[in-house]
Parts: structure tokens; sequence; C-alpha cells
């Protein structure tokens, strides 16, 4: 279940759409076009980094036993905490999603026309 929509949330979207589209033109007049797609590929690496994290830790395969005590303090929380945590993460997700949708437009509009022009 989404998150609720709120005006603070929205405030908060049109000004990160505001920074992202300023940082693309300062990208654009920098390095052109190829500039706009390196800064849509950094976007869009760190919002599927958040989204694949979900909040937990992150590491090399030796660390089992941190990912296992994480779940394991995870379990012996209460219904209400686990509720809690769920709409963190769904919120988390969100915006996630919304960061990587405006980093691949940003990627592909930037690659495409360096390639085009």
């Amino acid at each position: 279940m989404p998150p609720p929509r709120n005006r603070e949330r929205d405030v908060l979207i049109a000004v990160c759409a505001v920074a992202l589209l300023v940082s693309a033109y300062l990208a654009w007049r920098a390095v052109g076009w190829f500039g706009v797609g390196l800064l849509g590929l950094l976007v869009l690496f760190i919002a599927v980094r958040i989204d694949l994290e979900g909040n937990r830790p992150i590491g090399p395969p030796m660390t089992a036993d941190l990912h296992a005590s994480q779940y394991r303090s995870e379990a012996a929380h209460g219904h209400a905490e686990r509720a809690g945590r769920t709409a963190e993460r769904g919120g988390i997700a969100s915006a996630a999603r919304l960061a990587s949708l405006f980093g691949g437009g940003l990627a592909v509009a930037g690659f495409g026309l360096f390639f085009l022009l």
C-alpha cells in the first residue's frame, strides 16, 4: 500500500525535480548531452541501490551473521513495529521508483540526443 499523499511530499517532489533539472542544465552547459546522460545514470544508479538495499545492511557474502542477526531482530519485533517498518520501506521504495524514473528519462534523453546530434 503506498504511503498517503500530502502537500509536503508533493512540494518535496517538485523541489527535487527542479534541482535535478537545474543540475541537468548545468551538465548540459558544461559537457553537453553526454553530461546529461551521465547525470541520469548517476541518479538511476543511486535510486536502484537504495531500492535494492531496502533499509537493510548490505555487505559481501562473508557477512552472513550480520544478515541473520538483522532478520532475527526484525522477527522479534511486535506487529506494530513491523507494520511501521513496512510503511517506511514503502515510502522509500516509492521515492526510489520516482527517482529512477527521472534518472532513466535523463539518461535516455541525454544519450539519445548525444548520439543523434
